[in-house]
């Protein structure tokens, strides 16, 4: 089916209770939550870079782009030094 994405696909077979991950903004995990087509959304490298992100998602703020380059790197590059909101 072109076009659907995987939680589309899943949501089509399966009525139980579905988390989404995967590509998705505050705008269109609010969307896919609202349309039904998750019951919540999952968000992992924007947590990373965004220890706050549920005040920024609250705020509409800016987000921090997760430095994947220094994900795995032994210290907190890309783990724990991201900016914070003020």
């Amino acid at each position: 089916m072109p076009g659907l994405k995987p939680v589309d696909l899943i949501r089509a077979v399966y009525p139980g209770t579905l988390l989404a991950v995967g590509g998705f903004t505050r705008q269109s995990g609010q969307e896919a939550i609202a349309s039904g087509r998750a019951d919540a959304i999952v968000f992992g490298r924007p947590f990373i870079a965004n220890p706050d992100l549920v005040e920024r998602f609250a705020r509409n703020a800016h987000l921090n782009l997760p430095d994947s380059a220094n994900f795995y790197g032994g210290d907190e590059r890309g783990y724990t030094d991201y900016p914070t909101l003020h």
